[in-house]
């Protein structure tokens, strides 16, 4: 026995060990595989609360010690298609393959950081992980683009990234955000541009975007990066909104509209100033200078290099200006500043010709401070102080390795400044550096035309004979120049009136010409005025980069015959409220659409007061406000408008849920502006109106459907959506409904679910008119919506809609306790009826005849088998109908003889009135808590509840650059 029970134990070592040796071999193997797959939750977590702090917190270069909330003031950007500007968000997202384009400081780095931050606060709302590549990095020894996204994984703190980064590459899992190429070594450029596009076809499921300077782009990045997006400057909106944000960020809470009007008028004051706010850098640093050291704010600089020598000396001598301590300023402001020079000019690449860096090493820079320390007869032991000076307290160099000791400065542009001070006095140099490098020295010849105490004459005469860059240069630098000849600046504005090419640069250069208020501006401005009057789209353009007050009264005046002249009239912002708001009020709905175009807060409140009548401008403006309300300084201003009390139907129930009192005025506007798109809801919307905003889109649009939907319509599967499952491989059975269908085809192809949900509203009876205002929603809510007008009983009204925003919970105690009560109340009586029918058939208990009780009995038990029946066959799947219905026969012919002895029995009990006054309150208070648990689960099953919460996780991904997975191009 005990020899078999040895050899039975030997067996089963062998066959079980063996066995689980197998198993370990194929388990644990695909175990690790799949943990290299992903990031895992884990590390997304730690990856995004690094992401946050890495790129939400983003330094002042300009501004020592200053840093600011990248989530705080951030405004969207756009492009610029066909004369109109558009969301250039969505541009991106719909491809997989892009090169952002822009000037210098427009705001390319920022949109792709924004982007991070943004995937940081809600990752799970997002199909791709982003990776911010910095590709001056590229320079920095023998790296491809691949080391460089494992270096950024790493730099946010993920260890071995190695281990999951081709999976998540081969997968399409990434989107890579390449910042600068326009900032790599020139000599390796055409290097990096390689390494990108071998990258790209590498892996062909990643998104991969690029951000370049536009004068420096040639489409090296072509084929495989074959859609370019061109960022415009700011609009008035865009500088209004950056400015409230700016002044509410350090005091927030607070009215920040008064500091906002008296920068915008100080603005609007000087075009040439204004100019200079288009461009987001240096808007940011005009606002932060402001707030340092608000003595700056009265007198704004008139051009870019005055600016930047006002920001550098500021920087260099605040601790003095500022009554700080002596001990914190050791050097002189003018010794560092010849250092900086000297520096700016090594890192743009003088030093080392054909080459160009950002990043300078510490011994570059103690040897040329140490050169500039000799010209003052100090010590070169110094130079290591001034350098810890230079960059702590003015933060104009700044360290971007530790380790090797490198240093940059904080912004491209204002080394390019710097550079061109340093050679102000050598045009000689500065003409061989930019015939060596044009892209590089491109923006440095112009800072230098402007900030050169010199004639420019031979530089601008120079670049002029050159090729047709050098001559677009050469008209750039008329806008910048002091002085220069007068015949070679009509030269040159000759050759470009007309211009020889379509070059989108070549109208912003002569406008800025055009706004000089010298002779040569007001010239050119009057052969502007004429050529556009032959409608000549150049001038006209001109015209309006030039943002003079008779530029844009000429432009109104062309406006109504040439559609160039309103496209440009548009552009000029804020300065065309006043002409147009007069066409307006005479009755022109093209006049209400231009206001609209303008977006600013002062747009709104112009179409504000157009409001309160019946005519067609009421009802345009209406939509066009519809639409510009998603602008939170457009709504901050509607707030503010007096209306009083103003004529007309209002919709005042649609502001309810965010204004629970309805007394604010922003409350009777938006009243009105429901009012009146519902009354002509049929009346055609405009077609470019873009997205209306939800919360007036949902109340207006979805009670429409509501009440116009029917919903037998509805009640069969759709062929189109049964066809569209099943080329997506989805199995559609029996038992699915419109519903159910649709929102799997959402999760696999979210535009097809679209077109199926517009189809369906058309399919149900749904109005043209509320359809269009439903196809303002984005996808997600429009699915949701179609599939709740699939199901029977839909109801959204104003109810629902002004309930929606309450924080409600399920009845979690009241359910119970109510259905407690209704136990009380019907359960008990009836038992004890059950128990006096047995007692009377049996004689143990009788009231009235035997007969009676064995036929209330026999009832009673018929039904509670037929219960028992009807439970053990639904659980068992099988059809209980001809069970049910014998139950159903018997509980009503029971109930007779049941209530009959429960009444008499209880009454037996406890008395006449105290049974009836007992059965009307347990009748009153089960009532009551039905009634509440009803009124409860309806508005917690609330459409609009819903609806509102899958609006509110789609903005947050639409002013991001990172696309869905699978999607082209």
């Amino acid at each position: 026995m005990t020899t078999a029970l040895a050899i039975v134990g030997f067996l089963a070592k062998q066959f079980f060990g063996e066995g689980a040796k197998h198993l370990g071999q194929l388990f644990w193997p695909a175990v690790f595989r799949s943990r290299r797959r992903t990031l895992g939750t884990r590390g997304q977590r730690r990856y995004a609360s690094a992401v946050n702090a890495n790129h939400n917190s983003h330094a002042l270069g300009f501004l020592a010690n200053t840093k600011v909330t990248v989530s705080d003031v951030y405004v969207p950007v756009q492009h610029e298609v066909d004369g109109r500007r558009e969301d250039v968000y969505r541009s991106i997202r719909t491809r997989t393959r892009t090169v952002v384009l822009g000037a210098a400081g427009a705001g390319k780095s920022m949109l792709l950081k924004n982007s991070m931050v943004k995937w940081a606060a809600d990752p799970a709302a997002f199909e791709r992980i982003p990776v911010f590549v910095e590709l001056f990095r590229h320079d920095r020894g023998e790296r491809n683009i691949r080391d460089l996204v494992a270096d950024a994984f790493a730099r946010s703190g993920l260890e071995k990234p190695e281990r999951f980064l081709d999976r998540a590459l081969a997968d399409g899992v990434l989107s890579i955000l390449c910042d600068g190429f326009d900032e790599t070594v020139t000599d390796r450029r055409a290097e990096v541009a390689r390494d990108l596009k071998q990258f790209a076809e590498k892996w062909p499921a990643c998104q991969i975007i690029v951000t370049c300077r536009d004068a420096v782009y040639d489409h090296e990045l072509r084929p495989q990066f074959d859609h370019e997006v061109r960022l415009t400057d700011f609009d008035d909106a865009a500088i209004r909104r950056f400015l409230k944000l700016w002044f509410t960020s350090k005091q927030p809470g607070r009215d920040a509209r008064y500091e906002v009007e008296q920068m915008m008028g100080g603005l609007r004051a000087s075009p040439s100033v204004m100019r200079l706010a288009r461009t987001p850098l240096l808007l940011t640093m005009i606002a932060s200078l402001h707030d340092a050291d608000p003595g700056l704010g009265p007198v704004l600089p008139s051009s870019r290099t005055e600016f930047y020598d006002t920001a550098v000396w500021h920087l260099l001598r605040r601790d003095s200006e500022l009554g700080r301590a002596r001990g914190l300023a050791t050097y002189k402001a003018g010794h560092k500043l010849m250092a900086l020079r000297s520096i700016a000019v090594r890192a743009q690449g003088a030093m080392a010709p054909g080459t160009d860096r950002r990043a300078v090493p510490e011994a570059e820079l103690i040897a040329t401070i140490t050169q500039v320390l000799a010209r003052f007869n100090l010590e070169a032991t110094h130079a290591g102080a001034m350098l810890d000076e230079i960059v702590d307290r003015s933060g104009l160099l700044v360290r971007v390795d530790e380790n090797n000791l490198l240093y940059e400065f904080p912004h491209l542009t204002l080394q390019e400044y710097l550079a061109a001070m340093e050679l102000a006095d050598d045009p000689e140099r500065l003409l061989a550096l930019y015939g060596e490098s044009p892209d590089r020295w491109r923006e440095a010849v112009k800072l230098w035309c402007g900030g050169a105490r010199r004639d420019c004459t031979p530089v601008v005469r120079k670049i002029f004979g050159g090729d047709g860059r050098d001559k677009l240069l050469a008209l750039e630098c008329l806008a910048e120049a002091r002085q220069i000849d007068a015949r070679l600046a009509d030269e040159v504005l000759g050759h470009f009136e007309p211009p020889p090419d379509d070059d989108p640069l070549v109208p912003a250069a002569l406008g800025a010409v055009a706004a000089d208020p010298g002779p040569r501006g007001k010239a050119l401005l009057g052969r502007l005025m004429g050529a556009a009057r032959q409608r000549r789209a150049f001038a006209i353009h001109a015209l309006a980069a030039s943002r003079l007050r008779s530029a844009v009264e000429t432009l109104s005046d062309l406006a109504v015959w040439v559609p160039a002249a309103r496209t440009a009239l548009r552009a000029t912002g804020e300065l065309a409220i006043p002409v147009l708001a007069e066409r307006a009020a005479a009755g022109s709905l093209d006049a209400i659409d231009d206001i609209a175009a303008v977006g600013t807060a002062s747009a709104g409140s112009a179409l504000a007061e157009l409001l309160w009548d019946e005519s067609d401008v009421a009802v345009r403006a209406a939509w066009r406000l519809a639409a510009l309300v998603n602008s939170p300084d457009v709504e901050d201003e509607l707030a503010h408008v007096e209306v009083g009390n103003p004529p007309g139907e209002r919709y005042d129930w649609v502001w309810a849920p965010f204004d629970p009192g309805g007394r604010g005025n922003l409350t009777k506007v938006m009243g009105r502006i429901g009012y009146l798109i519902d009354d002509r809801v049929a009346a055609r919307m405009p077609a470019d109106i873009g997205r209306v905003d939800p919360r007036l889109a949902m109340p207006i649009g979805v009670r429409g459907a509501s009440r116009q939907y029917d919903y037998t319509a509805l009640a069969g599967l759709d062929l189109e959506i049964v066809r569209a499952a099943r080329s997506l491989g989805l199995p559609v059975g029996d038992r699915w409904g419109n519903g159910e269908a649709l929102q799997e085809i959402h999760k696999r192809d979210p535009a097809e679910s679209r077109r199926l949900a517009q189809a369906l509203f058309t399919r149900a009876g749904v109005g043209r008119g509320y359809r269009n205002l439903l196809d303002t929603l984005p996808t997600a809510v429009l699915v949701e919506l179609a599939t709740r007008l699939c199901a029977a009983g839909f109801d959204a009204g104003e109810n629902q809609w002004q309930t929606s925003g309450e924080d409600l919970r399920n009845p979690f105690v009241l359910e119970p306790v109510a259905n407690a009560a209704l136990a009380v109340l019907l359960g008990f009586p009836y038992l004890v009826g059950a128990v006096r029918a047995t007692g009377t058939a049996f004689g143990w208990w009788p009231w009235g005849a035997a007969w009676f009780g064995w036929g209330t009995l026999v009832m009673v038990a018929g039904f509670l088998l037929g219960f028992l029946l009807v439970w053990i066959l639904e659980s068992a799947g099988r059809d209980i109908l001809f069970s049910f219905l014998p139950t159903i026969a018997c509980l009503i012919l029971s109930l007779p003889g049941v209530v009959t002895l429960s009444v008499v029995t209880l009454a037996e009990w406890i008395g006449w009135p105290l049974f009836l006054s007992g059965a009307l309150v347990m009748t009153a208070v089960t009532t009551g808590l039905f009634r509440e648990k009803a009124t409860r689960l309806h508005a917690i099953t609330n459409p609009f509840r819903e609806l509102r919460r899958l609006d509110e996780r789609v903005v947050r991904i639409r002013s991001t650059v990172i696309s869905r997975r699978g999607v082209g191009g």
